[in-house]
């Protein structure tokens, strides 16, 4: 009798580390693609996308952008823009969802 010996392989699975830039950056790749800027509302969907992503239960409203719209804390010294750049939302997003995820 021969015997079959079978070999299982092991397939090395890499996992991509999720961290607060490279989920922001992927998110703003999305929203930004075909946008010079966006609004405040999509700046709090885009926040809540990260949280979801780093599996944090906070959530912004997307009142609370028009808030910080209107106050100037999106961009400082900006009141009421209603549209912001890609390095701007960079920014304010990595700030914000840092602050809320440590």
């Amino acid at each position: 009798m021969s015997e079959n010996t079978t070999t299982e392989t092991a397939e090395t699975v890499e996992t991509i580390e999720v961290t607060v830039e490279t989920t922001i950056e992927g998110l703003l790749e999305i929203a930004f693609e075909g946008n010079e800027t966006v609004t405040p509302y999509r700046i709090a969907i885009l926040i809540n996308g990260a949280f979801e992503v780093l599996g944090s239960d906070k959530r912004i409203p997307t009142q609370y952008m028009y808030n910080y719209d209107r106050n100037g804390m999106i961009v400082k010294g900006k009141k009421g823009a209603k549209a912001y750049t890609v390095d701007e939302v960079r920014a304010f997003m990595t700030k914000y969802v840092n602050k809320h995820t440590k």
